[in-house]
């Protein structure tokens, strides 16, 4: 009994002496970004221990007692230590960097002071929203709403929209989850909006659609009624103003030529009565004076 008992105080001893592997952090990570991970109590390193950062079973990156490191071969250019903090950032991280991270202090016993779960995924890809209008009238309308992404996943929800508001049906899908583990969701913002969104724990790609224009922009007879209304009336406001604007030009060209006609008759008579000489017959030309002569008589006048 003595040995079993034994063993059962060395293996809770063990346990005390890593009680902190117990809190892992789950972190997400995009596909090409840098990967930052820093430890959760101070390091403090006595003679003969050593501070290390893992992954998994393999050694990034060694500190002893006596501030020398050590950056293991194959990630050489991809890891930086802070040695003021022990923090370690991970450049351009893949998916093969998904994995279980821990910084402990190695020396008489193992003092966990960081372990991290880590997912690196790659940014979701793009989602767009198509509309299916399934009935319409002047006061309400009723359609579907399909939300689909590159990789072929999809959903479907009903909408229905009266003269101030819209609301998302009961039993259309809202949400999924893909086999890729992405997350696919439509609903309803702000009245008439509809957000089509995709996304995981790293990025988020979404699509938004005005569902009120689908519903309420379509009367077709109507626009059609009011451009012929409006040609109609523009012409017949152009006639009533055209017919008033010619007759008074009419008339003003009437009384021109008018005037014109009197004012050639009065010079024509101006003519005769200041120059009877016209009207004397040719053959008392000659017994008539010559204008030198009438000039002559009127300087020797009185």
């Amino acid at each position: 009994m003595h040995p079993i008992i034994l063993l059962f105080v060395i293996s809770l001893l063990h346990a005390y002496e890593a009680r902190g592997s117990d809190t892992v952090t789950p972190v997400f990570v995009q596909k090409g970004k840098d990967l930052l991970l820093n430890v959760t109590a101070p390091v403090k390193l006595v003679k003969r221990s050593e501070f290390k950062w893992q992954f998994k079973d393999s050694i990034i990156f060694r500190l002893f007692d006596d501030n020398e490191t050590i950056i293991i071969g194959p990630y050489h250019g991809r890891v930086e230590i802070f040695l003021q903090n022990h923090s370690l950032l991970l450049k351009n991280v893949q998916q093969a960097d998904s994995g279980r991270y821990t910084a402990a202090v190695f020396g008489n016993e193992i003092n966990y002071v960081g372990k991290y779960s880590v997912t690196v995924q790659d940014p979701v890809s793009p989602v767009n929203g198509t509309v299916d209008l399934l009935s319409n009238s002047s006061d309400s309308c009723n359609l579907t709403v399909t939300c689909s992404t590159q990789d072929s996943h999809h959903i479907i929800s009903t909408f229905r929209c009266e003269a101030n508001t819209c609301s998302q049906e009961e039993g259309g899908e809202r949400s999924k989850v893909t086999t890729s583990g992405t997350c696919l969701r439509v609903y309803l913002s702000k009245g008439f909006s509809v957000i089509c969104n995709h996304s995981n724990q790293v990025s988020s790609d979404e699509h938004i659609t005005m569902i009120r224009d689908f519903c309420f922009s379509n009367p077709a007879p109507v626009p059609l009624n009011y451009i012929i209304i409006a040609f109609v009336t523009v012409t017949v406001v152009l006639v009533i103003i055209a017919i008033p604007a010619a007759f008074v030009q009419h008339r003003k060209n009437g009384k021109h030529e008018t005037k014109e006609m009197k004012n050639t008759v009065y010079e024509t008579v101006q003519v005769k009565s200041v120059n009877p000489l016209v009207d004397q017959n040719p053959t008392d030309d000659a017994a008539a004076p010559s204008p030198s002569s009438i000039y002559s008589v009127i300087e020797a006048g009185p």
